[in-house]
């Protein structure tokens, strides 16, 4: 007779306890916080602050409220009209050309690399080192025959002074050029630092399908890279909408042929310094304001700079 086997109970089975972790989003919102901290405190103490000031007296006048009075003698004044004119003539020329010249740089950098690449984004960059009087000052000097290294080609051209050449239609031309040459050189160190973040891998495979440089830079890289090149549009509008300096230095070498009016940025000045009254000047500045809103939405919205899509850049 045999004897039956008992089987043996299975052994316990032994579970390591789980360690509940805490989520590491405490942390990360703090470090979130360490770097948009500053700039909201600035933005909120430099930039909603001063606008909601500005806002309170556009509607100021005398001390008491006055209602839109401020802005309807801003409207009705002629010279905002004319200035509207200079500035919108001046972006139409400036702005197109920039962005040429940032681009072809740019993207020629990027095909090209050697090692002559850093020292040409120097060269490139040198000039946007002076800024502002400064390169008013400088370019008031370029276009002085007696003192320009171009003066033979200004005498040739038939420019006897400074006078001549910011004269009539000539003053924007030299605004423009001044304007390519003081912005172009950080923008083109800025696109093409994002140039080279591009993934290789679909760079590589644009190449083995037989993809020409054109082709990949037109469909490749410029859909890849065109938040930033949106970024350059926005601020760059946002810089030349609101000229100032250049004109009111370059008034000085020509006088009687520059008006302190010129731009829409010169007549707010006039309103607050000649005249005195800060509720048109504070008006004109938030419509100017307002259209820098605008166009930056209108750009963002065209060219979907916030979209998550594959062909989005990094």
């Amino acid at each position: 007779m045999k004897t039956p086997t008992l089987s043996r109970p299975p052994a316990a089975t032994t579970v390591a306890p789980v360690e509940h972790r805490r989520p590491r989003r405490r942390g990360r919102t703090t470090a979130v916080w360490i770097l948009v901290g500053p700039y909201t405190l600035f933005l909120a103490v430099f930039g909603l602050a001063p606008a909601g000031y500005a806002l309170w007296t556009s509607f100021v006048h005398d001390g008491s409220f006055s209602g839109g009075r401020n802005w309807t003698a801003v409207f009705d004044d002629y010279r905002l009209g004319e200035a509207a004119q200079n500035v919108t003539t001046y972006l139409l020329i400036w702005l197109p050309v920039l962005l040429l010249t940032v681009l072809s740089l740019a993207f020629t950098l990027h095909a090209r690399p050697g090692r002559a690449t850093g020292a040409l984004q120097l060269v490139y960059y040198l000039p946007g080192a002076v800024t502002g009087s400064a390169a008013a000052l400088l370019w008031l000097f370029m276009v002085s025959p007696d003192s320009s290294p171009f003066g033979p080609l200004l005498k040739l051209m038939d420019v006897k002074s400074a006078t001549d050449a910011l004269s009539g239609g000539s003053l924007i031309a030299v605004l423009a050029v001044m304007g390519v040459a003081v912005h172009a050189g950080g923008w083109i160190v800025v696109l093409y630092g994002a140039l080279t973040a591009l993934p290789k891998d679909v760079l590589e495979a644009a190449q083995v399908d037989g993809a020409s440089a054109w082709r990949t830079m037109w469909h490749v890289k410029l859909p890849m890279v065109r938040t930033y090149v949106a970024f350059v549009l926005i601020s760059s509008f946002a810089s030349g909408s609101q000229v100032f300096v250049e004109p009111t230095v370059l008034s000085t070498g020509a006088p009687g042929q520059i008006s302190p009016t010129w731009s829409v940025n010169q007549l707010a000045y006039v309103y607050a310094t000649q005249d005195g009254d800060f509720g048109k000047a504070a008006a004109l500045s938030l419509a100017m304001l307002a259209v820098g809103l605008l166009t930056a939405w209108v750009v963002i919205a065209r060219t979907r700079m916030y979209a998550t899509d594959s062909t989005d850049s990094r």
